[in-house]
């Protein structure tokens, strides 16, 4: 059989996420993606359903058959297609040295399908893909910073989907961009507002943020961003002359520099 795992990492590449950043919305560890893709380790369905959601084929993976191309799954793997989302009927699926699969658990003979539509020019751009996957980051690390139980990036997605009324972010029509960064904008500022939040108020709170602005913008390139940004927002040449709102507008600026360069 074809490598499974040379096809997820296809896949992973297709969709356009390293290692860190698939793994975060896979609920898994990097490490644990890694040694998925050497074909050392078995991941479960809960990871192959949070790839789907995130627009991986799994069908291609694990048959190398593409979802567009199912009208001769039967007759490549004699299996009967259903083509609906992948469910408990399969525990687990294991990719073993070589590239051979092992389902197990298996109540019917039956492999599920899920189609995955392919973006035109009427969805949202990359870079503004790029734009929501940052603010997803944003809204991730808040949840994790002010929540007992905070949302994983599956749910966060999911429920951006949902907001959006589609399958996969990438479907998401470019007139509604900026209904999607709304919603997940103001999903940062419930957070940061909620009674958990840190008060805005004292040398701490000010000192904290300039710290971290400060240690995230140390190459010149940075430093030269951050300067133009507060310039061209705010009028301001230093962060000493920023407003407490100002600064927490910096600080998720530097953050977002930061989780596009993982």
């Amino acid at each position: 059989m074809e490598n499974i795992a040379k096809r997820l990492i296809e896949e992973r590449n297709r969709i356009g996420f390293n290692q860190t950043a698939f793994a975060r919305l896979l609920g898994i560890s990097r490490i644990a993606l890694r040694n998925i893709e050497a074909g050392e380790s078995v991941f479960k369905i809960d990871v192959l359903q949070a790839a789907a959601a995130v627009g991986v084929d799994i069908q291609y993976v694990i048959t190398g058959i593409h979802s567009q191309n199912t009208s001769d799954i039967e007759e490549k793997i004699g299996y009967e297609r259903q083509a609906v989302n992948i469910h408990g009927n399969i525990s687990g699926v294991g990719i073993m040295t070589g590239g051979n699969v092992r389902i197990v658990q298996t109540n019917i003979h039956k492999t599920t399908t899920k189609a995955i539509p392919n973006p035109g020019k009427e969805h949202i751009s990359e870079e503004q893909c790029v734009t929501l996957r940052h603010l997803v980051d944003n809204v991730v690390e808040a949840e994790q910073a002010l929540k007992k139980s905070p949302k994983t990036y599956n749910a966060i997605w999911s429920s951006v989907n949902r907001h959006c009324g589609v399958s996969t972010y990438r479907m998401i029509k470019s007139e509604d961009f900026e209904k999607a960064r709304k919603y997940l904008t103001m999903w940062i500022g419930r957070l940061m507002r909620s009674k958990s939040a840190p008060v805005k108020t004292g040398d701490a709170w000010r000192k904290r943020h300039y710290t971290y602005i400060k240690v995230n913008s140390k190459s010149p390139s940075d430093e030269s961003a951050v300067k133009a940004y507060m310039k061209r927002k705010f009028k301001a040449e230093s962060l000493t002359e920023l407003d407490n709102d100002q600064l927490e507008a910096v600080y998720r600026y530097v953050a977002g520099r930061k989780s596009a360069r993982k």
